[in-house]
């Protein structure tokens, strides 16, 4: 009798387990599907809608809650990585601007003479900074993924403009990797050389088409690391060509990276114009790519607040971007009188 019922049972367990089999393979291609159609759909709409927003607080927090369930599709064969190279970049603004809040707070703790208040604030901003270099450096390894090392005098194919601005984008946060990392004492460990990749990838862009970001980048890494320039390189008058251009075409990342460069050799005479002239070129701005200028704006924004926390004890006042502590009032200065009581 038993040697008749497994008989009789081993066929139905054969069909359940075939049964189950067939049913993973459908979910494993209802799963593929859907990431194709997420992918192709960010790349079509969701990604353009969003580059034509100026919320950058609202775009890092998509690009913290939306970049799991993205790269999650690539486990089962959809292509998300040009997608996640956007989205590792705009989740690290979200640490980036946490670490500036406890730079700011530190600032104010060191102008009061709070020692304790310092030196917590000092370990929140480089834990900040060390979460920020692992999301742009996973940014920029993505992009390594998806078009590959290139060496000496080589360059990927960017035929399409999705292809360019990935490109450009995953290069700046290659060498912003290395900036949040030296912020951290270096625990991410972003290599050095990745500067280096930066400057050359850059040179594979039109800086004609691309407001001028190119050549700005490049300059940058010049003037931070002058053993990477060609012979006779001269970054100041690159960087501001870059600024005019970017003003020229509305957007206003070469004033960004000008002002950056500024503040890191310690020019604060440069950095003061760099503030003011992107301050004044606030019209005309390309709606297309409204998220990359309001992010170059909110570097500016930074960089303007660290200045002012450092002399009063305070940030920028509201519409005070451009104006300084110190201004004569002849300068028509914009502060409201009420952010200074």
């Amino acid at each position: 009798m038993r040697s008749l019922i497994t008989k009789v049972l081993r066929p139905a367990r054969v069909l359940i387990v075939g049964g189950a089999l067939l049913a993973l393979q459908g979910c494993g291609m209802i799963y593929k599907t859907t990431g194709d159609i997420l992918v192709s759909f960010g790349q079509a709409e969701l990604l353009p809608y969003m580059l034509a927003y100026d919320d950058v607080r609202m775009g890092c927090i998509m690009g913290e809650a939306q970049t799991p369930l993205l790269m999650s599709f690539e486990t089962v064969g959809s292509h998300p990585g040009r997608l996640g190279v956007m989205t590792f970049v705009t989740s690290a603004v979200c640490a980036e601007q946490l670490a500036l809040e406890s730079e700011l707070r530190y600032l104010r703790a060191m102008k009061e003479g709070r020692v304790a208040e310092a030196q917590d604030a000092r370990i929140e901003q480089k834990r900040w900074s060390a979460l920020a270099a692992e999301r742009l450096l996973t940014a920029y390894q993505r992009l390594e993924v998806e078009y590959g090392k290139v060496g000496e005098g080589e360059c990927p194919k960017l035929n399409r403009k999705l292809d360019q601005l990935v490109w450009l984008v995953g290069n700046i946060a290659g060498a912003q990797a290395l900036v949040a990392d030296g912020a951290a004492d270096g625990v991410v460990g972003v290599p050095r050389d990745i500067v280096g990749k930066v400057a050359r990838n850059a040179s594979c862009l039109s800086n004609e088409n691309w407001w001028g970001a190119p050549e700005g980048l490049r300059a940058t890494i010049w003037n931070l690391l002058p053993q990477l320039a060609p012979e006779g390189a001269q970054p100041w008058p690159k960087l501001e060509q870059s600024a005019e251009m970017g003003f020229e075409k509305g957007v206003r990342l070469g004033s960004a990276f000008l002002a950056l460069s500024a503040y890191s050799k310690g020019d604060n005479d440069r950095l003061r114009t760099a503030i003011r002239d992107f301050a004044a070129n606030d019209e005309n701005l390309d709606p297309d790519y409204a998220m990359i200028d309001a992010i170059a704006g909110v570097l500016i924004q930074g960089l303007s607040d660290r200045m002012w926390t450092e002399a009063t004890g305070k940030r920028t006042p509201v519409n005070g971007l451009g104006t300084f502590w110190d201004d004569q009032p002849s300068s028509g200065s914009k502060v409201d009188i009420d952010d200074l009581l």
